[in-house]
């Protein structure tokens, strides 16, 4: 990325440095601003949802989900940021609009090893700080990346990799066989490191611009 006096890559670097008085400041530029937008959100296309989303409740989980898992990436200015953040926010509602009664909590076990979709924390501290916070910053990328899929692709990880979900239930979920929900998520692999590779290639625009249009 190249140099640039914006405050908010300026805030968001001392953010990643470990200041939390720079989150506070983040919050406070950015929150009214997604507000804004949420509630214009919950009272057009994700109406049905209004009664049920509370929009104030919707951004703060959806700022604080952007600060966790975004990497130490550090988007070009204000706009692009906060583009990032519309987009959790839209994410948010979509999976509420076609999931209501999706689980928020793994109740499976299951072995996934080292690939791009190992998404969940790893359980057992690692003896090489070096190494854990390596993968700490691939996990976030997929993370991050996870949020530019199509719908249904994303939740297809979120139920086999977060929820850790069988396929007969995922399958049941998004209206497929188990075979296919099973094709189709080995067929993400590729599409998810793509999608990491022109993050970190800074193609954030293109992405941003795919993500927040309806549907």
């Amino acid at each position: 990325m190249s140099e640039t006096n914006d405050e908010t890559v300026a805030l968001l670097q001392r953010w990643h440095g470990g200041e939390r008085e720079a989150l506070h400041s983040l919050l406070k530029r950015f929150l009214p601003r997604l507000h804004k937008f949420a509630s214009s959100k919950l009272r057009s296309e994700f109406a049905q949802l209004r009664h049920e989303q509370d929009s104030l409740d919707l951004v703060q989980a959806s700022a604080a989900k952007a600060l966790e898992f975004v990497p130490r990436f550090v988007p070009r200015d204000d706009e692009q940021f906060f583009g990032l953040l519309c987009t959790f926010v839209l994410n948010h509602l979509r999976n509420r609009l076609r999931s209501p009664g999706s689980r928020s909590e793994p109740e499976r076990q299951a072995d996934f090893g080292d690939s791009v979709l190992d998404l969940r924390e790893c359980e057992r501290p690692s003896e090489h700080p070096s190494l854990a916070a390596q993968e700490a910053e691939e996990r976030a990328w997929a993370r991050l990346a996870l949020e530019f899929l199509p719908e249904t692709e994303r939740r297809l990880v979120l139920l086999r990799v977060v929820d850790q979900a069988g396929w007969e239930e995922i399958a049941a979920e998004l209206g497929l066989t188990p075979d296919a929900a099973r094709m189709r998520f080995n067929r993400l692999i590729p599409e998810l490191a793509n999608v990491i590779r022109r993050l970190r290639e800074g193609q954030i625009d293109e992405l941003l611009s795919s993500a927040t249009r309806p549907g």
